[in-house]
């Protein structure tokens, strides 16, 4: 059956193990404990609340207490580059080899500038800012084919990010218009809450199992330890 590729970027493209999203979180709660007062413990307890409850820190922090989506994210996103994920020539392979069959597209809850600087230190960056078709809707790798077909970004979702129904909607709507021959939509996150809202659209879901998670879940998903080990063909 003819399918489509959507991939977090986050924990999904690089693993779990790497220091950037601790540090993104670390920053989350002294941009919340600085804001609103808090202390560091109670400003922590609230970064995961408000991410539990609205699918993204920034969302509850925007509904409830008024803080601008860039101040916030200009913030969060000022990592040096000792923080950021490391080259894996292994993740760029499979991205090559299997956007040959499949159309591939990145679903990320991060603003593009961010996913942008993420694919420059993994090294795929050219995979999305290559050589443009002449129609302008990817980039082509050094296969000479298409590599990804786009990014869907907190901004395409109107900053409705997942797990919200509406980002999934807008991002489904995009690609059965560009992809009108293909049935069925495959779906590679690290976070289950994520692949909740997928499962229940009837896309295909792919958990990308943290290093640390506990034994037992991801119960209706399809379960790799890292991306390399997915086979969409095989799905």
């Amino acid at each position: 059956m003819p399918s489509i590729l959507l991939l977090d970027l986050d924990h999904t493209l690089y693993p779990s193990t790497a220091p950037t999203l601790t540090a993104v979180d670390a920053r989350i709660t002294t941009f919340i404990e600085t804001r609103l007062g808090l202390s560091p413990e109670d400003a922590d307890l609230l970064r995961r609340t408000l991410c539990r409850e609205h699918g993204t820190t920034l969302r509850g922090l925007e509904l409830l207490h008024g803080v601008s989506r860039s101040e916030y994210t200009d913030f969060i996103q000022d990592l040096g580059d000792h923080l950021m994920p490391t080259p894996d020539p292994e993740v760029r392979n499979w991205l090559i080899a299997t956007a040959a069959h499949t159309p591939t597209y990145i679903f990320t809850n991060a603003r593009r500038d961010w996913a942008d600087r993420c694919l420059k230190h993994i090294g795929i960056h050219d995979l999305v800012h290559g050589h443009d078709g002449p129609d302008g809707r990817g980039a082509r790798g050094d296969a000479g084919f298409r590599v990804f077909s786009g990014i869907f970004d907190i901004d395409f979702m109107e900053w409705e990010g997942k797990p919200n129904r509406a980002a999934y909607a807008k991002v489904e709507e995009h690609v059965f218009a560009r992809h009108p021959e293909e049935s069925t939509l495959v779906f590679a996150d690290d976070r289950l809450e994520n692949l909740v809202t997928a499962r229940m659209r009837g896309w295909r879901t792919v958990w990308v199992r943290p290093h640390d998670a506990p034994a037992g879940l991801g119960q209706g998903h399809h379960i790799v330890d890292t991306i390399i080990d997915l086979d969409v063909e095989a799905l």
